[in-house]
């Protein structure tokens, strides 16, 4: 990780955002942490703990940020046989990737149609500018699992332009610094010069073969996409798993008793609430004993769990998942899924708090949740003494099996002196 001991200039910069958070109810914006503060050149940890040592929550939207995320653990590969993974590089032509793009041979997940269009009318002319040019493109790279359909690992912006140009012909040339005569011209404008350049620019293209292990898979889209947007885990997963598993949490994320529960605080821009769901789904159905402070693998695997269950199993997931969030509700209204503090203060959603307190409703019974709502002033007091703790307050920053079992503990006792 680097030096974990922050510097004089680091701490200047964090006090900084220390009186811009207290002038915004003790809360900073993780988008602007991550702005502020290298993240390469210091442990992040430090950061988080910088921050909650002064009573400052960092949040992005109304969620905290995951603890796992800068967890040593979280960046380790389950042990795999090397033998396996598979990338090949091959050179190939623009035209053979454009007439793969015209047979529909390049996945456009619908995942990614947002960001597939990202790139300004003049950043698209300029990358065909470079082709003209002759300047060569950064590298390309596929997962080759489907042969008959290729999905973009990096490159999406540079393959959309290419279809959208030589392919649905609907792009216009504009703001082109080296050929400005060739303005407002379409594909089928260009002179046959311009046309052929296209068609025969050579590039580098890595294929990511189907014998790789999906959790390698995954490590490679994290750190290859290299984007002007870097793909959240869940786009990733969202990605790699396409099936019922991608379905269901599309559908989970929309309900009604899901939004309400949420206060619809989570953000649905970046499949957030689909990780949310996810979550719930590995937490509440996969053996807890295959998590091992890697969140993202343990997530993984919750959508393989998906992908693979039966019609009814599913639709017994979502019933129970419906009980669960109406049930929170109905007993931790607008506090659910939050620490509560005496100051009256709404505390921004927590990741690990969400798993454990659905862990435990998933396990009650609608007797349970009757008796539980008409306590439920006294079980939020309880829950305050709790969010008090110390203890409780370590087990929330701390991803490991130990403290997750912990977590899941503190919440059913609590429960259960009430039912």
């Amino acid at each position: 990780m680097g030096e974990t001991i922050l510097k004089k200039k680091d701490i200047e910069e964090l006090e900084k955002l220390v009186q811009i958070a207290k002038e915004q109810g003790n809360n900073i914006n993780l988008n602007l942490v991550y702005m502020t503060m290298d993240s390469e050149k210091i442990d992040f940890t430090e950061v988080m703990k910088y921050f909650n040592d002064r009573g400052i929550s960092m949040i992005e939207g109304d969620v905290e940020p995951d603890i796992t995320a800068y967890s040593c653990e979280g960046e380790k590969i389950r042990p795999f046989d090397p033998a396996k993974i598979s990338i090949t590089m091959k050179p190939m032509t623009l035209d053979a990737l454009i007439k793969r793009i015209k047979n529909e041979e390049i996945e456009f997940d619908t995942s990614f149609q947002r960001k597939a269009g990202l790139w300004s009318k003049r950043q698209k002319s300029q990358l065909l500018e470079s082709i003209f040019l002759r300047i060569p493109l950064p590298a390309f790279y596929f997962d080759a699992t489907d042969e008959d359909k290729w999905l973009v690992i990096d490159g999406l912006q540079r393959v959309s332009t290419l279809r959208e140009f030589a392919v649905d012909k609907s792009l216009k040339l504009q703001e082109l610094e080296f050929f400005p005569e060739l303005n407002k011209c379409s594909y089928d404008r260009l002179p046959r010069t311009f046309q052929r350049r296209i068609d025969e620019t050579v590039i580098n293209v890595y294929l990511v073969n189907p014998s790789t292990p999906e959790n390698v898979k995954f490590n490679i889209f994290k750190r290859i996409n290299t984007g002007g947007l870097t793909l959240e885990p869940q786009e990733i997963r969202n990605a790699l798993f396409q099936g019922q598993a991608t379905d269901f949490l599309q559908k989970c994320a929309k309900m009604e008793c899901f939004i309400k529960a949420t206060a619809g605080s989570i953000k649905c821009e970046r499949m957030l609430d689909r990780e949310f769901i996810l979550r719930y789904v590995a937490f509440c159905y996969l053996d807890l004993e295959l998590y091992n402070g890697n969140i993202d693998e343990f997530l993984n695997e919750g959508m393989k769990f998906l992908n693979h269950a039966d019609i009814s199993e599913i639709k017994k997931i979502q019933n129970e998942f419906v009980f669960v969030m109406n049930a929170m509700f109905a007993v931790m209204g607008n506090n659910s899924f939050r620490k509560i503090c005496v100051d009256g203060r709404r505390r921004p959603i927590n990741k690990v708090i969400f798993e454990s307190w659905c862990y435990v409703f998933r396990t009650l019974s609608s007797s349970n949740v009757v008796q539980l709502i008409k306590e439920r002033c006294e079980v939020q007091k309880e829950y305050m003494l709790l969010c008090e703790s110390q203890e409780y307050l370590y087990l929330l920053k701390v991803p490991d099996k130990k403290a997750l079992y912990a977590r899941i503990r503190a919440v059913k006792e609590l429960v259960h002196k009430f039912i």
